[in-house]
């Protein structure tokens, strides 16, 4: 989620309220709060961003897609939105498109660890596994505490026979799973 320019005080605690809905999985509520906040300040693209999220998350894929596309106006070259986009084109199986804006996020941001996990995902269902592995490898690098890189990883390493790398991947899902307080993978 994109925060506005804290001066603009109606609009930043319309964003707040909107947030809060999305997590709360409140998705037609906050998508109400974000038009209200788009309407007050219509150039923020944080806002389209915010609502993008709540779309896509209540399955409105296309209303997403024109949201992120909206942001990506107003801020061309954004990794998050560029990212978001991309899984916005994953959950509609077009996998070309989401590689396409995984890899253009990647290019802004080399170190953007949810996109490399991403781009991971897509090539685990495509059957690449060695690329998919390098994918998840360079995710858990970026980001230590991303559990699900790492449980992506030993899944990966299942598929290539890899036993001991597998172990070697749980142990750091544990590892990430206490940095970030979570325990909800089971092996």
């Amino acid at each position: 989620m994109k925060v506005p320019e804290k001066d603009d005080t109606a609009v930043f605690s319309l964003n707040a309220k909107g947030i809060a809905l999305t997590g709360a999985g409140k998705y037609e509520k906050a998508i109400a709060v974000f038009d209200e906040a788009i309407v007050v300040k219509p150039g923020l693209s944080g806002l389209y961003f915010n609502r993008a999220e709540a779309k896509r998350l209540s399955g409105d894929l296309k209303g997403a897609k024109s949201d992120l596309e909206e942001a990506l106006a107003i801020v061309p070259d954004d990794p998050e939105f560029l990212h978001a986009l991309g899984l916005v084109s994953y959950e509609e199986d077009d996998y070309e498109t989401a590689e396409r804006q995984y890899r253009k996020a990647l290019v802004i941001d080399p170190d953007l660890a949810k996109a490399w996990n991403d781009l991971g995902v897509i090539k685990f269902r495509t059957g690449a596994y060695t690329e998919a592995r390098d994918c998840f490898t360079r995710a858990t690098e970026e980001d230590a505490a991303m559990s699900e890189a790492w449980f992506n990883l030993a899944d990966t390493f299942e598929e290539l026979g890899l036993k001991q790398e597998r172990r070697a991947a749980l142990e750091g899902l544990q590892k990430a799973e206490a940095l970030s307080g979570h325990g909800d993978h089971v092996e």
